[in-house]
């Protein structure tokens, strides 16, 4: 028998009540904690910068892609071993030459990552030979729609199997061998946009998301095996994904940086231990205050986006997924 019944009001009230609840839990706690965290965070990041040991092996996923390559040539130098995992074989040799020109010992790992099995046998016989220091988990699975035969209710699969099976596999194999060295440290790559729904992207920010929720998490867990666990959040990145006609934003070059710059920055603040690792950084806040927003508002949001997709796109329906 309920004594006291459930509390609740009218949901017309709702909205505001979240909202006030927002700007309550923003003022009184998430300032104080970030301040916190600021002054915290300055002697730990000059500490790591100049007495963490730098990784001498590194596996890097998704070299195929314009991000996993440019992560390869910034830590392609002499004394360095790079793993290059991807299914594009031509790039992938044409990388790994380049790796070997800057001194790196370049191991080329030609391996579908949506085939789990195969990637598993792969990653696991790369790492059993080598005390893997790093592991960059990069990859991305976000094709257009080419053809009129082709429905995007289908694709869900696909994206899936790439997306979270597959980058969720490496991770675990790489882990496991971590564990066993009884140190390590992990970089998951997974955009700003996973903070966002847009309705034409609905596949890839659902994985995105569900990437986002498992690398918080899996960072507890890890952390107990000496291994770390950062999430690298690239905001506008110029990349092949990026570059596609399809997408609105795709029209405003001025605001997008070099995928080279993405792995620059990332590089010094591995090494620095930070855990959230997000470029450009200014360009990612209207993702952060979006969150912030009431349930309602953001379904709200998220219908307008949609609309200026479709007006954008020309469709009526998803077009890329």
């Amino acid at each position: 028998m309920t004594i006291i019944p459930p509390l609740t009001i009218p949901s017309i009230f709702q909205p505001l009540i979240q909202a006030w609840v927002a700007w309550f839990t923003v003022t009184f706690f998430s300032l104080p904690i970030a301040t916190f965290f600021m002054w915290w965070d300055f002697p730990r990041c000059i500490y790591g910068l100049l007495f963490q040991k730098k990784p001498r092996v590194i596996l890097i996923t998704g070299a195929d892609t314009r991000i996993g390559e440019m992560f390869a040539l910034e830590y392609a130098q002499s004394g360095n071993t790079i793993g290059l995992l991807s299914s594009d074989k031509y790039k992938l040799n044409r990388l790994a030459d380049e790796c070997n020109k800057r001194g790196a010992e370049t191991f080329k790992l030609y391996v579908d990552i949506s085939n789990l099995e195969l990637l598993r046998d792969t990653v696991e016989e790369f790492l059993s030979e080598r005390p893997i220091d790093l592991l960059i988990a990069n990859t991305s699975q976000n094709d257009i729609i080419k053809d009129v035969e082709t429905r995007w209710e289908d694709m869900f699969e696909q994206v899936i199997l790439t997306n979270i099976n597959g980058i969720i596999g490496v991770i675990m194999s790489t882990y496991k061998r971590m564990q066993d060295l009884g140190k390590g440290q992990i970089a998951i790559i997974n955009p700003t946009a996973s903070n966002i729904s847009i309705p034409q992207l609905i596949y890839h920010n659902m994985t995105k998301s569900a990437l986002l929720s498992f690398s918080r998490d899996f960072r507890y867990l890890a952390k107990k095996h000496n291994v770390n666990v950062s999430i690298i959040s690239p905001g506008l990145i110029d990349t092949q994904m990026t570059a596609k006609t399809l997408s609105p934003i795709s029209s405003f070059k001025l605001f997008f940086a070099s995928a080279h710059s993405l792995a620059f920055i990332s590089r010094i603040q591995l090494q620095q231990g930070n855990v959230e690792i997000v470029w450009p950084f200014l360009e990612t806040l209207p993702f952060y205050a979006y969150n912030i927003l009431p349930p309602r508002i953001i379904n709200t949001v998220t219908y307008f986006i949609g609309l200026i997709g479709d007006f954008f796109t020309g469709t009526n329906s998803v077009a890329w997924v």
